[in-house]
Formats: structure tokens, sequence, C-alpha cells
């Protein structure tokens, strides 16, 4: 596992805790390294689940279908990001959404209940574990919230201009974001044409400037 070391030590759930434990911390958690190929599946919409994955290298999606078996997409997965951690925390049965493999990736699978209780020998990272495991799991309802606020506004333009407002906090002028066309209509729930439509509008009227998924917001469209 040394190859991944600088990629979890970026992972919010070891934060503050001594690198030099982290062998230690992986074996008590009994982490193991799984590769998937694209278009591989981790999780899928039905099975119970039970690990909290960690992306080292590559990038997952998470998506959800319908009962008319059109799909959405919930989230995008990143290296150092983690998932699953909800659903196990929640107890729930059955996953409600699949988890993808968008491109040829290695993930780190973890024992949620190993993370959730303190082993016999009462390792000293596991509190700052446990307190690593909540904040990253409110952060992550903030972010569904405010998914849910961004699919709520009827109009195109202010959906991007809110989406990307969302990340100037998190990154500089030039935001980048996690998806092609076709993926960022689907997370704003429009139809791709119209937004490609929208984003020609946006920058001609001076509101942003992009390239590809590079985005610069020039000004406000209140």
């Amino acid at each position: 596992m040394n190859e991944y070391y600088n990629v979890l030590r970026s992972v919010n759930l070891f934060k503050n805790i001594d690198m030099e434990e982290l062998a230690s911390l992986l074996t008590c958690l009994d982490a193991k390294i799984e590769k998937v190929k694209k278009d591989g599946i981790i999780l899928l919409a039905g099975d119970a689940p039970k690990y909290v994955g960690i992306v080292l290298t590559g990038q997952l999606h998470i998506i959800q279908e319908d009962l008319n078996g059109s799909s959405s997409l919930l989230s995008v997965i990143e290296p150092g990001e983690i998932f699953a951690e909800a659903l196990c925390c929640a107890g729930i049965l059955e996953s409600p959404v699949t988890v993808i493999a968008n491109a040829h990736s290695v993930i780190m699978m973890l024992s949620f209940s190993r993370i959730l209780h303190t082993c016999p020998s009462s390792c000293s990272f596991h509190t700052k574990l446990i307190e690593n495991m909540l904040g990253i799991i409110s952060n992550k309802n903030l972010m569904l919230q405010n998914r849910i606020e961004i699919i709520s506004i009827k109009s195109i333009r202010a959906k991007v201009m809110r989406y990307l407002e969302s990340l100037v906090l998190k990154q500089s002028k030039n935001i980048t974001i996690p998806f092609n066309r076709e993926k960022l209509a689907d997370f704003l729930c429009v139809d791709r044409s119209a937004l490609s439509h929208e984003l020609a509008r946006m920058k001609k009227d001076g509101l942003i400037e992009y390239k590809k998924n590079v985005f610069k917001i020039k000004m406000s469209s209140n």
C-alpha cells in the first residue's frame, strides 16, 4: 500500500492522525485494495453496503435510477474522497444508488463496523477516526442540500450560476468542474442541448468564460 500513501494522507477520514500509525490503522480496519475497470460496478443498487470506500486513483460516479429506468448522476468521487459512508452509517439494507467506475480505478475498502467500534487493543487513533467520520457525513449532507437547492431552480442560467458559485469558495477564480457537458446536464437535471445553448449565451452576455470543464465567473447574473 506504500504507493498510495500520498493519497491517503489527503483523506479527511485520517485527518489529525499520525501517518506513522497508518499501517496499523489500515490493518485494524481490514483495508483491502481493489482494482476496477472502467464501467465496473463497486456497489449495485439493492445490495447491502458494508464497506466505506476510498478512491486512490481514477474516478467513480454515484448514480440513481428511477422507476422508468432513467439514471441521474448524483455525485463524482475523485482520488482522496470516500463513498458509501452515509449508507453504512444509516444501516441501510438495500443501497438506493449504484457506484460505478468512470475510469480504470483503484479503491480501498474499509470495514465500516471496524471504523465505528473500537478494537480490543483500543488503538489511540480510533476516537479521532470516528470524529472525522461524523464530520465527513455532516459535510456530505450540506452538499446534498446544496444540490437539492440547485436542481429546484427553474432557469438553466440560474442553475449554472448557483452551481459555479458553490465551488468558488473551494477553488480559485478558475473553477474546474468534474463533468463533461453530458454529465453536467445530468447533474443539473436539464437537457444537454439546452445547457450548451445557455452556456454560449452566458458567455456572450459576459457572465462567464469557459474552456472545456474550466470555468470563470466574470459577473453575477443578478
